[in-house]
């Protein structure tokens, strides 16, 4: 990233990271070239400002995407106690926004946690399939749109680690995206346009991966049991599901 006249430039891999490296460094290569992204070069080498990646975006979806919702989050109704553990809090930040100094927010990418809007909260840089705290640190751990981004694969070591992190009678509060089967869809990218609501604040945001996994509560639910957790609420709508458990 580079700073020209207070304007953050981002290059080639920066913007592959902004998708978790779904959309390899040559794809994004491909769409400065085609004149997709409006770009110049710095240095002889690609870069875009914000409102270019976001312009981007909305192409990407039109052309690639298949995006649910909108759905609206009133997450000030929703309790969450004592020291928290957000996995996977950059980008948007959610639950940084929402508890600001109870929260310890990890993600594996850096410019993530960069554009994370809160300054109150404790930014890790972390992988959730290692976690780098004592065993029984936290009162709560949170994943808010986290899970649909984590391959399949490593699920179950995520929440065995979230398990051992957390205070015996700790809460682990997950929100999340049903993700179905592609089936021949052509449309290679999966998301959910959301609305989230603390308290007078609304924020739009957008999460989407490529669709190339199935994901829906059952799945979430049944890992955690096995792993130990009491399921204390189960709510789902349509595209989305909400789950609570607690450390016994």
């Amino acid at each position: 990233m580079k700073e020209i006249d207070n304007v953050e430039y981002f290059n080639i891999n920066d913007i592959s990271e902004m998708f978790h490296k779904k959309i390899s460094a040559e794809e994004i290569r491909g769409y400065f070239e085609e004149g997709k992204i409006k770009g110049k070069k710095i240095e002889n080498e690609w870069h875009a400002n914000q409102d270019a990646i976001n312009e981007f975006m909305e192409l990407l979806a039109e052309e690639r995407a298949i995006m649910v919702g909108p759905h609206t989050i009133d997450l000030s109704k929703i309790e969450l106690k004592g020291r928290i553990l957000d996995i996977g809090g950059g980008g948007q930040g959610v639950i940084g926004q929402f508890k600001g100094e109870q929260v310890v927010a990890i993600d594996p990418n850096k410019s993530e946690l960069k554009e994370a809007p809160s300054d109150k909260d404790l930014k890790i840089i972390m992988d959730a399939k290692d976690l780098q705290f004592l065993d029984n640190t936290f009162d709560t751990v949170t994943a808010f749109y986290t899970m649909m981004y984590i391959p399949i694969a490593d699920h179950k070591k995520v929440f065995e680690e979230i398990y051992r992190v957390l205070k015996k009678d700790g809460e682990f509060v997950l929100w999340d995206l049903t993700i179905p089967n592609r089936g021949n869809n052509k449309r290679d990218i999966y998301g959910i346009r959301l609305n989230v609501k603390i308290n007078d604040k609304m924020i739009e945001s957008g999460y989407g991966i490529l669709w190339n996994k199935e994901q829906d509560m059952d799945h979430n639910s049944d890992l955690a049991k096995n792993i130990g957790f009491k399921i204390l609420k189960k709510e789902e709508e349509k595209d989305t599901f909400y789950l609570r458990f607690r450390k016994s």
